[in-house]
């Protein structure tokens, strides 16, 4: 039986460890950067996950007070559910 190892990539968030997509599945990527920008990337279809200024990526599966201060010094504001996202 043949095996080899592969590398991937998930985005996980800096506020509470998530990785998983509300599909329930977590995307795995061949760099840091795509997974970034695959989580980051609203225009897709995606989650639409939050990289601050600073460097903190932050999903958008949790409604608490850490994750919507995030998202809005990013300059985002969270919709009723996690689809719907306005850009200020």
């Amino acid at each position: 039986m043949a095996t080899r190892l592969v590398t991937c990539y998930v985005a996980v968030c800096d506020l509470c460890g998530t990785s998983q997509h509300d599909e329930g599945y977590t995307p795995h990527l061949d760099t840091p950067a795509e997974a970034i920008d695959y989580v980051t990337n609203p225009g897709d279809g995606n989650d639409g996950w939050t990289l601050t200024p600073d460097g903190t990526l932050v999903c958008d599966q949790r409604r608490d007070t850490a994750h919507e201060d995030a998202h809005a010094a990013a300059g985002k504001r969270m919709g009723s559910d996690s689809m719907s996202v306005t850009f200020t």
